[in-house]
C-alpha cells in the first residue's frame, strides 16, 4: 500500500479544513504538537479523499523543496458536477496548469497547484 503524505509547513490546519469542504470528508485522526502551538501545529493527521488515505503534517517539510516539481495528486470524480463543485472550493489562490474542460482522455479535467503548493489533477 502506498499512502501519500503532505508536509504543509504551518498551513496544515488550514489545508485540512479546505480539503474537508472540497472533498466532503472528515479527518480520521489528528494529533497536535502541544509544545509548538496547541490546536494548530499538526504533527499527524489522516483523512480519506475519494477512497484513498492521505496523511498530512506540519512537521518534516521544507520550503526549499517544492512538491509540484515531482508529484501530482490525481483525484478521479464520479461525475463532472462533483468535480466542478470541489474545484470551485479549492480553486481560490491556485495556479492553473491545465484549464478546466474536456481533454482527449477525459470529458472533464483540470490541473492546478493549490494555495498550499500541492499539485492536483481533478478528472472524471
Amino acid at each position: 500500500m502506498l499512502v501519500p503524505q503532505l508536509y504543509l509547513n504551518g498551513a496544515c490546519s488550514e489545508a485540512i479544513e479546505l480539503y474537508k469542504k472540497a472533498f466532503r470528508t472528515e479527518t480520521d485522526s489528528m494529533m497536535y504538537d502541544t509544545q509548538k502551538d496547541p490546536e494548530k501545529f499538526v504533527i499527524h493527521a489522516e483523512m480519506h479523499i475519494l477512497g484513498t488515505r492521505l496523511m498530512l503534517s506540519d512537521f518534516g517539510g521544507t520550503n526549499e523543496s517544492q512538491a509540484e516539481s515531482t508529484m501530482e495528486i490525481v483525484a478521479i470524480f464520479e461525475n463532472e458536477e462533483v468535480l466542478r463543485e470541489a474545484y470551485q472550493i479549492i480553486n481560490d489562490n491556485s495556479k492553473t496548469i491545465t484549464p478546466i474542460g474536456p481533454i482527449f482522455f477525459s470529458p472533464c479535467l483540470v490541473s492546478f497547484i493549490d494555495r498550499f503548493g500541492v499539485r492536483w489533477c481533478f478528472m472524471v
